[in-house]
């Protein structure tokens, strides 16, 4: 490996650093996450004593008294014939398709709780993976009357039809006014069409408050460990014509939206729950991510409240839709509405490498096995051979500079010490063998896309949660093969086999290049420095991730082998000789001519950088 491959390897890590550490929380984001959750943790635990306390005194209360007739009175008083309904007796309905289970309540007329038949929780393999339930889920649409704020969940509501699929609320306020609500599953997907309907409310809704409908879930813990899923859940949402946007997930914030918006999803690492209106939710609607109050089965707090357009007219439709569901690529872009955009694959080029190249040929691959070991290896082989023209063109570039290494000492040893004689001369001789100084960096460089590619597709991967791998329990999440019980700097509390293999095999990799360039002895030990780094880096990333790098490795050393064997050194000596016997006229740069020129205004002789006598 020649210095410019070196220089190449090195700016490839650099950019893999700075972009996972871009991504990471700074040491001012984790001091306030950490303040902040522990004044929550305060808050919470005296809400929580309160709510105790005040539901007890409920329950006293209603011993006492049940639904008494002055209750009633001020309630009818208050919001209408609709009053009398704040009394009643729960009734679920559940509904359910191949992908979805949902519990309807007829208070709120509503959706209280979601399970995903398909898929468990990851910290108990038996645990049902619940979405979201009642106990941490508010979910209704407000609006003011002339009295008082009114919230649909808080009244009964009457079950109006049923099918297999569907489901019809009503909720009357008078012989005319009503509103109706109907939840329609879709057969195969992960959809859920939601259709409101406001029949004559013009004298109860008032116009001088804008309606919403309100959302607000406590996320529950889908995987291993909530700190880790909490790092990679947030709120994203999509501007009407713009693509999506996102609270950064480090963020604890709240955000006013400053256009209408599609929809807005509350992500987590693997699934999410998404509300979309085609029409758009209105401008200065709000949304906020904070820390839950329990940490530990819950990931984050998210809020959103979405205003609706409301006009007064005889009769409001608003046909919305909610997505329960994994985050799946597929799956989310049958939605047609830029859904996929929830799954983080990197910035735009890379972004483009994961959905038109690596994406399409995963999912290909899957039609024919679901042994994601054997598929990422069939993709590492795929991608190698996509690849092998450029990486034959910097092994022919790495052969050349160390058959010309005997002449390059010569050089720097003739010029003593003169560093533009010295890059005067080394150009020249470039220039006459037919060699490119960056003929070994580039090829690396054109490589780059696709390494950070991969570097972003696999722990966003959602076919790869609880998919086991030899030793490897889940490929979405390390394969600890040793758990320390002490935490290592910059390493972590356990080992990572794949991530040694890689790194091992790194330290080979980098060896025998080291073997074939004309590198010096310190840009050799540098060299050894990168793998090293990708033993720490690597080892609380996806095992997926490390097994792609070490399987590439290791095809990498067989391409070395058979590039050895098939390149005749020789020949390329004899190729190299015949270039040199041809005339060459050294172009000079643009740049080049106007250092000369200003140069010689000041006097400098622009061969040796020295003033003229």
């Amino acid at each position: 490996m020649d210095r410019n491959s070196i220089i190449g390897l090195l700016l490839m890590f650099a950019i893999l650093v700075g972009y996972a550490y871009l991504n990471q929380p700074s040491p001012e984001q984790l001091a306030e996450q950490k303040r902040y959750s522990d004044s929550m943790r305060v808050v919470n635990a005296a809400l929580e004593l309160a709510e105790k306390e005040a539901e007890i005194r409920e329950r006293n209360a209603a011993a006492e008294q049940q639904n008494t007739p002055q209750d009633t009175q001020n309630l009818v008083e208050t919001f209408g014939k609709v009053g009398t309904r704040f009394f009643g007796d729960e009734e679920l309905i559940t509904l359910k398709s191949p992908k979805l289970e949902i519990t309807f309540s007829n208070k709120g007329g509503r959706i209280i709780k979601t399970r995903l038949p398909e898929f468990k929780r990851a910290d108990t393999i038996n645990n049902d993976l619940i979405l979201f339930d009642e106990e941490h889920l508010e979910d209704y649409l407000v609006f003011f009357t002339e009295k008082k704020a009114f919230k649909t969940h808080e009244v009964f509501w009457e079950l109006k039809k049923q099918t297999a699929n569907s489901i019809t609320y009503i909720l009357p306020f008078d012989d005319k006014a009503y509103i109706e609500s109907t939840y329609t599953l879709d057969s195969n997907a992960y959809g859920v069409d939601f259709s409101l309907q406001l029949v004559h409310m013009e004298s109860y809704v008032s116009n001088n408050y804008p309606m919403s409908y309100f959302r607000k879930l406590e996320a529950p813990k889908q995987e291993l460990k909530a700190e880790t899923e909490r790092e990679k859940s947030t709120i994203y949402f999509k501007y009407s014509n713009e693509k999506p946007d996102y609270i950064g997930e480090t963020k604890y914030k709240t955000e006013i939206l400053k256009a209408p918006v599609e929809w807005v999803s509350f992500k987590q690492q693997f699934f999410n729950t998404t509300i979309i209106y085609p029409k758009g939710f209105l401008k200065d609607s709000e949304i906020i991510t904070e820390m839950p109050g329990n940490e530990v089965d819950h990931v984050k707090t998210f809020t959103a409240q979405l205003d609706l357009p409301y006009e007064s007219r005889p009769i409001e439709t608003y046909d919305m839709r909610f997505y329960f569901g994994p985050n799946h690529y597929n799956s989310l872009k049958k939605e047609n509405i830029d859904l996929e955009g929830i799954i983080p694959l990197g910035w735009t080029v890379f972004r483009w490498v994961n959905q038109f190249l690596v994406i399409p040929t995963f999912h290909y691959l899957n039609k024919f096995t679901d042994n994601y070991g054997l598929i990422i290896l069939i993709l590492t082989i795929f991608i190698k051979i996509l690849l092998f023209p450029l990486v034959y063109k910097s092994y022919l570039s790495t052969a050349k500079m160390k058959l010309l290494k005997p002449e390059l000492d010569q050089i720097k040893e003739k010029a003593n010490n003169d560093l533009s004689k010295t890059q005067m001369e080394t150009m020249k001789l470039y220039k006459k063998a037919g060699v490119s100084p960056i003929g070994g960096c580039l090829p690396l460089m054109l490589q780059f896309p696709i390494l950070i590619a991969m570097f972003s597709f696999f722990p966003a991967s959602f076919e790869l949660r609880q998919k086991s791998f030899l030793w490897a329990e889940d490929l979405s999440r390390y394969d600890s093969i040793l758990d320390l019980g002490f935490n290592i700097p910059f390493y972590g509390d356990h080992v990572s086999l794949f991530t040694l293999l890689m790194t091992i095999s790194t330290i080979i990799y980098t060896r025998m290049n080291n073997q074939l360039s004309a590198a010096g002895p310190q840009m050799k030990i540098i060299s050894y420095m990168m793998p090293i780094m990708f033993l720490g880096f690597f080892n609380n990333y996806p095992a997926a991730l490390s097994y792609y790098y070490f399987l590439a490795n290791m095809i990498t050393f067989l391409q070395q082998f058979i590039m050895k064997n098939f390149v005749d050194e020789e020949k390329l000596r004899q190729k190299i000789n015949e270039n040199k016997k041809k005339p060459v006229t050294l172009k000079k740069s643009g740049l080049q001519k106007r250092l000369e020129e200003f140069a010689k205004k000041r006097g400098i002789d622009p061969n040796t950088g020295k003033l003229k006598k």
